[in-house]
């Protein structure tokens, strides 16, 4: 579900933006989709993101396009960065 961390989520001060992990719809061989869990179904939620926003904004640095990420999801957890939930998850 949103925002729930789970036993396969990364826990440490290195994380700064979750993405949702828990049964994301994604590609599956076969031409077809398949609601997956885990890292890697999350990542490229952030990735895809970060693609998204930079296609729009070229001129931007990624220290700007981090920044726009962090400004524009929800905290997660209590207020700030946490180990649990970095300091966002993208919504």
């Amino acid at each position: 579900g949103h925002g729930v961390s789970t036993s396969f989520s990364q826990y440490n001060d290195q994380v700064e933006i979750a993405g949702p992990g828990i049964l994301v719809n994604s590609t599956w061989p076969g031409n077809k989709y398949a609601l997956m869990s885990g890292t890697s179904a999350a990542t490229p939620h952030v990735a895809g993101v970060a693609a998204l926003v930079w296609s729009h904004f070229p001129q931007c640095s990624n220290k700007q396009i981090r920044e726009a990420l962090l400004q524009s999801a929800q905290d997660l957890g209590p207020v700030g960065c946490d180990e649990k939930n970095g300091y966002v998850q993208l919504s």
